[in-house]
């Protein structure tokens, strides 16, 4: 098991691009890629403006992640280890407290999800599917991530035949007219009024929600730029792919629901049964991170037990179908938690400031974090309470949250720390 915090010796450093974009794809080829594309298509964007929003808002969001994870060949630390430099130990206990929380969020919704569609496929009650879905990827992911990388090798491919499938219903076929709402006739969405720069900040939250898995996975390679591309092939690709399916779908029939989109395009019922198996591909990625991010607040604690127990969290948070209801807060507060972090992140890594592993918090990263949650609130914040007025209507068409969010982070912690002496 690799559920540990020390170093990967090289003699274990023999994963490929390959494999890790596999593991990053196998995480991302899911049904929320899928709603967040679908959340985009239903807003009242042009063509031009929804396919920008997701082109700069991929690329945004991957990036960083991709820049981070070269630091898991180059130590062989994970991530949250890794935060302590920037943070103090302190401070990355409680980004770990964070992602465990968030984590338990991700594993019970992707179980709802899957419950419903193998519910609706062979009956039965949500719940105990729910329970099979959720043991299932409790036990591939103690499996560790050897177990992860063979499952993924059968998963994947079988996902990506949903996407393609999806892909040719809504582009390669004209489509029925029962499928076409009467939005795709005028080429606007039926959703309420929205920018750019909404649609932005909506697909940046989800793809920088894989930020803290950074160099979780990459710490298995040897060299840098294996890692970079390993999150570029398996993220960027696969989000770019499949949240285009799915604001066509969205688009379509005004729905961002999963299950509406692959009964309304027209696909058989089967194809359900793959939406309750790329729960499973991202739900073990989740327990191992969220694994790491325990071990890292107590390492003394068994790694069976640790994701024994967080896999029987998740799987029970699950049981109420409710959470679904707020996906969009979530993804909303998401971005705002995450976003100062990767800023600091790459000051800290890439800009040459001094390590500071302290024993507890790091004061200026603390307040650059701060300083980007605030920004990244009053941004969301400023349109709606100034609707009425001309500056309100100014913001809400020229002024997004994931832009002022990162500067605002970086610049204060670059202002607040010394790069590391030269020479």
């Amino acid at each position: 098991m690799s559920y540990d915090l020390t170093p990967i010796p090289d003699r274990q450093r023999s994963a490929g691009v390959i494999d890790v974009a596999l593991l990053f794809a196998g995480a991302n080829v899911v049904t929320s890629t899928l709603v967040t594309g679908g959340a985009l298509g239903t807003m009242n964007l042009g063509g031009a403006e929804r396919l920008g929003a997701m082109l700069v808002g991929v690329l945004l969001g991957t990036l960083p992640i991709a820049l981070l994870a070269r630091l898991g060949p180059r130590t062989g630390l994970p991530s949250m280890v890794l935060l302590r430099r920037p943070f103090g130990h302190r401070g990355a206990e409680a980004i770990s407290v964070i992602l465990v929380i968030t984590n338990f969020a991700w594993i019970a919704l992707n179980n709802v999800v899957a419950a419903g569609a193998v519910a609706y496929l062979v009956g039965g009650p949500r719940w105990g599917w729910s329970v099979a879905v959720g043991l299932l990827a409790t036990a591939v992911a103690l499996g560790g991530e050897r177990a992860m990388a063979i499952f993924d090798r059968f998963a994947v491919p079988l996902l990506a035949l949903l996407g393609i499938l999806l892909t040719w219903k809504l582009f390669g076929d004209s489509g029925s007219a029962e499928t076409v709402s009467s939005a795709a006739a005028t080429g606007t969405s039926p959703g309420p009024p929205a920018t750019f720069w909404l649609g932005l900040d909506l697909i940046v939250g989800y793809q920088i929600s894989w930020s803290l898995m950074f160099a979780d996975y990459t710490r298995f390679q040897r060299r840098p730029g294996q890692a970079t591309w390993s999150v570029l092939l398996g993220l960027s690709v696969t989000s770019l792919w499949l949240m285009a399916v799915g604001a066509e779908a969205g688009r379509r029939s005004g729905s961002p629901d999963p299950t509406g989109m692959i009964l309304g395009v027209g696909l058989p019922a089967a194809a359900l049964g793959l939406i309750a198996l790329s729960t499973i591909t991202t739900n073990f990625v989740n327990l191992y991170l969220s694994g790491l991010a325990v071990r890292n607040l107590a390492p003394r604690l068994p790694a069976l037990a640790v994701v024994a127990g967080i896999g029987f969290i998740g799987t029970a948070l699950g049981l109420s179908g409710a959470l679904l209801d707020g996906y969009a807060s979530f993804m909303g507060w998401l971005a705002t938690l995450l976003l100062p972090i990767v800023a600091v992140a790459l000051v800290h890594f890439f800009g040459g400031r001094q390590s500071r592993e302290t024993k507890a918090f790091h004061g200026p990263a603390l307040v650059a974090w701060a300083g980007g949650v605030a920004t990244y609130q009053l941004c969301q914040a400023a349109p709606t309470a100034l609707v009425g007025n001309p500056v309100g209507r100014w913001m809400l068409q020229e002024f997004g949250a994931t832009l002022p969010t990162i500067l605002v982070a970086a610049l204060v912690y670059a202002l607040l720390t010394r790069p590391a002496p030269t020479g």
